[in-house]
């Protein structure tokens, strides 16, 4: 693996090349001339055997992120504007399909939002993993089927040999989840994106499926994004955060970095939301307002009509990403003038 090298006042860091790295990225929806920017200037990095947690509210941005690192966009509505995708080291923007086909599912999986919708109803379970298998190792249908029964059985599915031949709707939702991750583990790939993985799961179960997703990840030494609006997962499983807003990144660096030392208002509000046993009789915290609509974005910082902390250069200037060390990086004006440390 290569080395990327980093200068901070003088000193010198070599860093391993990550295993993705998406740069500057845009993802606009419409015509050309009035077009509606979804995803803006986007920077993140993933190394191998890597958890990034990417958070912030429904309509930030994270699940476009997503699809458009796989290729996905709905088309022709939405496009990738600018930007690289590169996974080791090969620009995905400009893949052909071919070559798209062969990334997805093999090098770059994905658990989808909701299992019911990408699951095909009239399949049944088995053979949907099975055909992820035949398609991207060749293996002949006995083989296949041996191997989706094996990855029932360690994805913590009740009766296997039983299940692979249901179709989704004969499942429950936990056991639906645990076949969509039995299907992007399929061919033990390098990167694994799970889009809100546990959404309208209740609490038992999704505290299942994250301590599955962690096992798996070490087990087969994943890279992992995993997407989501609830600090709370993040804070179980990530090794590092990037918070969404509007979509542009607030502020991003290691988990103990955003969580513990959060510098952007957005992330402050976000945990200051999260309700605590402690203070149980407490009001609970909320964000005024709404995630700003693509087509009436805000002037400047997109986060200041809602923030508690916005002053009146805010409304007029759009603030870049400020170092606050090596890892940890925010955009917000408030911190134009602060310095890292050599």
């Amino acid at each position: 693996m290569g080395y990327a090298t980093y200068w901070i006042h003088d000193c010198e860091y070599k860093l391993a090349e990550p295993l993705l790295r998406v740069s500057d990225l845009r993802v606009v929806f419409g015509p050309h001339g009035r077009e509606q920017v979804a995803v803006d200037g986007v920077n993140l990095t993933l190394a191998a055997g890597e958890v990034l947690g990417l958070v912030g509210e429904s309509g930030c941005g994270k699940s476009l992120t997503a699809l458009a690192i796989l290729g996905l966009l709905p088309r022709p509505a939405g496009r990738i504007e600018r930007g690289r995708i590169e996974f080791r080291g090969k620009d995905l923007v400009h893949a052909s399909q071919s070559e798209m086909n062969q990334v997805r599912g093999k090098d770059i999986a994905m658990i989808f939002q909701e299992p019911m919708t990408a699951l095909n109803p009239v399949i049944k379970v088995g053979e949907q993993i099975a055909e992820t298998i035949r398609v991207h190792e060749g293996l002949p249908g006995s083989a296949a089927r041996r191997r989706a029964l094996e990855l029932l059985e360690r994805v913590g599915i009740s009766n296997p040999g039983q299940r692979i031949d249901q179709y989704p709707h004969e499942l429950s939702g936990g056991m639906r989840q645990r076949v969509m991750i039995a299907i992007a583990l399929a061919c033990r790939p390098k990167i694994l994106i799970a889009d809100e993985p546990t959404t309208a799961l209740d609490v038992t179960i999704q505290a299942q499926i994250l301590a599955l997703l962690k096992d798996l990840q070490t087990e087969f030494g994943m890279a992992m994004i995993l997407i989501t609006h609830d600090l709370g997962v993040v804070a179980q499983v990530a090794d590092r955060v990037a918070v969404m807003y509007a979509g542009r990144i607030a502020e991003q660096g290691t988990a103990s970095e955003v969580l513990e030392s959060s510098a952007h208002p957005y992330t402050r509000a976000l945990l200051s939301s999260i309700p605590s046993l402690e203070q149980s009789s407490a009001r609970l915290q909320t964000i005024a307002g709404m995630v700003p609509s693509l087509a009436n974005l805000p002037s400047g910082c997109r986060f200041h009509p809602r923030c508690k902390e916005a002053r009146e250069q805010c409304a007029q200037h759009t603030p870049g990403l400020t170092a606050l060390s090596l890892t940890h990086q925010a955009a917000c004006l408030a911190l134009n003038g602060y310095r890292t440390n050599g």
